[in-house]
């Protein structure tokens, strides 16, 4: 996965558009947070589920996306100090709750954490390092680059994710990861949805044209909890609808798993990200 963690900015500066002049009222509404319910589901399922012995790629690709979380949480932190908009603000916390679910797992085998720094920038991956430098520095220029920026993280970690999947069948860590696509997933959608708004278009850099289209086609997942198959295991908060997706009429969950999807906002404007 190298590859695409060097080809990211790149794939930025290539697919970058020239922002036009568009109203920022839905970004300004405000973005919800919809996470903290079903993060309690997702943990209770865990403890009931048997650990199983982790191979040295699991555990890899698990310190990995640890770091990995941690640089979409803080570029949205300090992109959200340079346009002052919620989407970045909020999607952040939503990226600290991912945070928390790899570090359960960790924790959960024994595994080291990589994060021994939590400070904003400091990674102990050199690449992860100079991946936030460089994306901080694209997402400055402008709010057009910044929502690029944003989607394109998503793209990349939700790849990374399907990987993960990919190559694990220990239904501990299928459960997180089925979780945490869900709610990126729901990030990218936010991302796209902003940069649209603003005249902008997002081609994916990492994830198949088929399955980036799922995704934009379907509508918000929300207020459910996935198994490690990525079929519906709970409800909890508001949810149980479905409703639109980007592009039209959302009848599928993007990527993996299927389930109950709401409308992209509700009567507040506010937009569901996990």
């Amino acid at each position: 996965m190298t590859y695409r963690r060097t080809k990211i900015v790149t794939g930025i500066l290539i697919t970058a558009v020239m922002a036009v002049t568009a109203p920022l009222a839905a970004q300004q509404r405000g973005w919800g947070q919809t996470g903290q319910g079903c993060s309690q589901a997702l943990v209770n399922q865990f403890d009931q589920l048997e650990p199983a012995i982790v191979t040295s790629a699991e555990v890899h690709e698990l310190q990995y996306l640890r770091e990995e979380e941690k640089l979409a949480r803080d570029v949205y932190l300090t992109l959200s100090e340079r346009w002052q908009l919620p989407i970045f603000f909020n999607i952040a916390g939503a990226e600290q709750r991912h945070m928390d679910s790899l570090l359960m797992v960790l924790d959960a085998y024994e595994i080291p954490d990589p994060v021994a720094d939590d400070a904003v920038g400091a990674f102990a991956n050199p690449e992860l390092a100079s991946l936030y430098t460089d994306l901080v520095a694209r997402g400055e220029q402008s709010l057009v680059d910044a929502l690029l920026v944003g989607a394109t993280i998503e793209d990349l970690d939700l790849a990374d994710l399907y990987d993960l999947l990919a190559i694990t069948d220990n239904s501990r860590i299928r459960l997180v990861a089925q979780n945490l696509a869900k709610g990126s997933r729901n990030h990218l959608r936010g991302f796209v949805t902003a940069l649209v708004a603003q005249g902008g278009t997002y081609a994916p850099e990492f994830l198949d044209v088929d399955t980036y289209d799922a995704i934009v086609d379907s509508a918000w997942e929300t207020g459910v909890v996935y198994d490690s198959n990525g079929d519906v295991l709970a409800t909890c908060g508001r949810g149980g609808s479905r409703g639109r997706g980007i592009r039209g009429s959302g009848q599928r969950n993007g990527g993996q798993g299927s389930g109950t999807c709401t409308s992209p906002a509700d009567e507040h404007g506010r937009i569901p990200l996990d």
